[in-house]
């Protein structure tokens, strides 16, 4: 098991004292506890309880997501289950807050040639500020650096350390899958849409050495954070705030305008203008490339279920819609043809083929249906 310790430091990276490293330590340990060793036996409980429990009430097998969660509904071990998955993501906000608040404002890092520009009029969309999305206090659109020093910390405690010291890896993994799929593909100008505190930013810089690294956010305090985090790491990037539905760059602006774990944050409305919005910003012959979660496999109702509880559960409302929208029909209505368009699962085993790094590959073998990947190139 990975350990707290674990994460690389930064000038901008709040760990806290003693006891706060203590009470992180505990929802961490929770939280794998919960995902390791009481999720798994949920199936048992529907197999055993909750499924021969619906049949004989409904007079039928649960046959959809829905069925089993009403099956499983009735269920008291899974409601404790629910109820210790929701304790342990709220513990490990809560164990990073208060080290977070004591620390007041982070060093001037030493400059690497990066940029901020941040614009008051900018406001993040209601969809990203009617809730607090995975339950993280104030969410993405709070003002304050804080949240981004919040988001840092508590992500690693999240993911438990599977996306690497750097929390990296999903941007290790889209930088190598690009590389691997478009292997003479040299950009100048890169942007991250919904770059957040720029872990998945950052690998670009070292992958395209001679490109100017660009990341847009709705989020200032996520950026304040982003741009000492980067700059702290030695890592020149652009930081500004924008909508990523409609941003202030030129048209045909950048070679590659690419993604990582943000379009099933937005919502229905929002993800076609975020692919038209990519079309026009990218040059002929650029590349739009998007990493996130993987369609829903209808083949296996009681995987999505369990995977629909971060809808339910844990603040995440487009997750469920998202995963079942066809983004290559999107992207041919955002303006790419359809020849152009690649749909992809990006898993270990893809990673492997042109991978050596062993952090980058085990986060991508934790995710065990992968990432799915949309890549269309602009003619």
């Amino acid at each position: 098991m990975k350990r707290i310790e674990d994460q690389a430091d930064h000038a901008a990276l709040v760990k806290g004292a003693h006891d706060d490293r203590a009470a992180q330590d505990f929802a961490f340990t929770l939280r794998n506890y919960v995902t390791s060793e009481l999720m798994p036996s949920n199936r048992v409980v529907y197999d055993r309880r909750a499924a021969p429990a619906f049949e004989r009430r409904q007079g039928r097998a649960p046959e959809s997501p829905a069925d089993i969660r009403a099956a499983m509904d009735a269920d008291s071990y899974y409601r404790f289950y629910l109820s210790a998955r929701r304790t342990s993501q709220e513990l490990i906000w809560g164990s990073v807050i208060p080290a977070v608040d004591q620390s007041g404002d982070p060093p001037a890092p030493t400059p690497a040639g990066g940029t901020l520009a941040l614009d008051r009029s900018t406001l993040p969309p209601r969809y990203a500020q009617a809730i607090d999305i995975h339950c993280m206090p104030g969410g993405y659109g709070h003002d304050m650096s804080a949240i981004g020093a919040v988001y840092d910390r508590g992500v690693y405690l999240y993911m438990s350390g599977l996306m690497g010291p750097l929390n990296d890896a999903v941007g290790q993994l889209a930088a190598a899958y690009l590389q691997r799929t478009h292997p003479t593909f040299e950009p100048a100008r890169i942007l991250d849409l919904g770059c957040g505190v720029g872990h998945a930013t950052l690998p670009y810089v070292d992958r395209f050495a001679t490109a100017e690294v660009h990341g847009l956010d709705a989020g200032a305090g996520l950026l304040r954070y982003a741009h000492s985090r980067a700059e702290s790491l030695g890592k020149p990037v652009h930081f500004r705030q924008g909508n990523a539905e409609r941003t202030s760059y030129a048209d045909a602006s950048f070679d590659l305008v690419a993604s990582h774990i943000f379009l099933h944050e937005t919502s229905t409305r929002a993800l076609p203008a975020v692919l038209h919005e990519c079309w026009r910003l990218l040059r002929p012959g650029g590349i739009m490339l998007h990493v996130d979660q993987p369609r829903f496999d209808d083949a296996d109702p009681y995987a999505t279920f369990l995977q629909e509880n971060e809808t339910f559960y844990n603040n995440e409302p487009f997750w469920r819609k998202y995963r079942r929208i066809d983004l290559g029909v999107v992207a041919e209505a955002a303006g790419f043809a359809a020849v152009d368009i690649t749909l992809d699962v990006l898993t270990a085993a893809v990673v492997q083929q042109s991978q050596n790094n062993e952090r980058v590959v085990a986060a991508a073998a934790a995710r065990k249906r992968g990432f799915s990947v949309l890549l269309a190139v602009k003619r």
